[in-house]
């Protein structure tokens, strides 16, 4: 009999898996895992990814290692960091330790929060629940997690945060009732990479004890209660007192001038070589520029506008690695939206420019020259303004402080080489009136 119900459980989640979570809720660990050793693995990752947090973080350190270890390929890096945070960390190494070194820096750069942001003041263990389920079944569920939270906070299919529902309200209500139907929506809640003093804001402008953390795109990850709040105020004065008469080892705006000196000097050096280098690029097509000097009028344009291309795309990546809105896993996603990004802006930018240089030089093959190297070093540009922080962020070093010097070397070279280059293959029509 046993078997026969376990068979029917396992047709209706593979025919019915949307709807499966709300029954799967009422199990035991040990029950769900049972049931998704016989599931295919990407049936397994839409389930956890829609179970109650705490239940699938349980699930997914109980699994045995060889499913775990594919299960993870088709996880969210943010979702398989949170439901990490949910569990005893002598748990989560074990599992982490499977999987490849990339993916154990993944995760573990994920778990560690900046010491001033929203999300190392966060309590990942708090209550949660899904907007389908009900009354019945939250109750029920959290009478056996023990729970000293007063709130409940409620997320969709997909994790993201969409209301709360104090404990006081779930218990007078009819066990019948979704959860949906009687949640509070758009409560307050900061980003994790939010600093301290946004979180002192809202805590004042909206006099809560608790205050969810969600990721940038929703996904909730925790909550800061006040009281931890309070405390972590107070040690950072005391700490801020020890510590008032030592040096920041970073450079300030009154830092003594050889400090400040050692800290811009190497930049520069580096920086002067990296013109050198565009420098030299440019002389090996002197005899061309001789030839047509209304090129040499025209290389400061290809340059500022490969130098702006990459500069955008290198703020974007920047950004999104900084918030953690993508990962270094992800290069090949965003280095392709680069490109085609490069390759839009390009083709608009370089139709006005081919136009604007053919109206002033009166030559056609000088504009349609510009137009195919300005097409051609945005693109470039646009993809190494991604590719250089992903790149320095994958070996470990700090993108802010040298992708800056990387990308004006390579839009400078790619720009004057792509114009200079084309201008020399087909210097036999630029014939130039101007």
């Amino acid at each position: 009999m046993k078997k026969m119900e376990n068979e029917l459980l396992i047709q209706f989640i593979n025919s019915y898996p949307e709807h499966s979570t709300n029954m799967l809720s009422s199990f035991t660990v040990d029950e769900i895992v049972n049931l998704l050793l016989e599931l295919p693995i990407k049936l397994v990752a839409l389930i956890l990814n829609r179970l109650n947090p705490i239940i699938s973080a349980n699930a997914l350190i109980s699994l045995p290692d060889d499913k775990f270890f594919k299960l993870y390929g088709l996880l969210d890096p943010v979702k398989a960091a949170h439901l990490f945070s949910l569990v005893e960390k002598e748990d989560r190494d074990k599992k982490i330790s499977l999987l490849s070194a990339h993916d154990q820096k993944d995760i573990e750069e994920l778990l560690i929060y900046p010491i001033d942001s929203a999300g190392s003041l966060m309590d990942s263990s708090i209550r949660t629940c899904n907007v389908n389920e009900t009354v019945k079944n939250v109750i029920a569920s959290y009478k056996k997690t023990q729970s000293p939270s007063r709130d409940i906070f409620v997320i969709d299919l997909e994790g993201r945060l969409v209301g709360y529902l104090p404990v006081y309200e779930l218990l007078s209500a009819d066990g019948s009732d979704v959860i949906e139907s009687i949640m509070h929506k758009s409560p307050p809640f900061v980003n994790a990479l939010s600093p301290k003093s946004e979180v002192v804001e809202v805590f004042e402008t909206f006099k809560s004890t608790i205050l969810p953390v969600t990721h940038v795109d929703g996904t909730l990850l925790g909550a800061i209660r006040y009281s931890s709040l309070v405390t972590e105020m107070q040690n950072q004065v005391l700490t801020r007192m020890a510590t008032l008469g030592g040096a920041s080892p970073s450079e300030k705006a009154l830092s003594p001038p050889f400090f400040s000196v050692g800290k811009r000097l190497p930049w520069l050096l580096i920086n002067l070589v990296t013109a050198f280098i565009a420098s030299a690029v440019v002389g090996v097509f002197e005899g061309t520029i001789a030839k047509v000097t209304a090129l040499a009028v025209l290389l400061p344009v290809v340059a500022g506008q490969s130098g702006n291309t990459g500069a955008q795309a290198m703020a974007v990546t920047m950004r999104g690695l900084a918030l953690r809105e993508v990962r270094v896993k992800q290069w090949l996603k965003v280095l392709f939206k680069e490109v085609r990004v490069g390759f839009i802006n390009g083709v608009v930018v370089a139709v006005v420019t081919g136009a604007s240089v053919y109206f002033w030089s009166k030559s056609f093959s000088l504009g349609l020259v510009m137009t195919v190297a300005m097409i051609f070093s945005m693109v470039i540009a646009s993809l190494s303004g991604a590719a250089i922080p992903i790149l320095l962020t994958s070996l470990g070093r700090d993108p802010a402080q040298s992708s800056s010097v990387i990308l004006t070397t390579v839009t400078d070279v790619m720009g004057f080489l792509s114009f200079l280059g084309l201008a020399t293959l087909f210097i036999s029509f630029l014939n130039v009136t101007n």
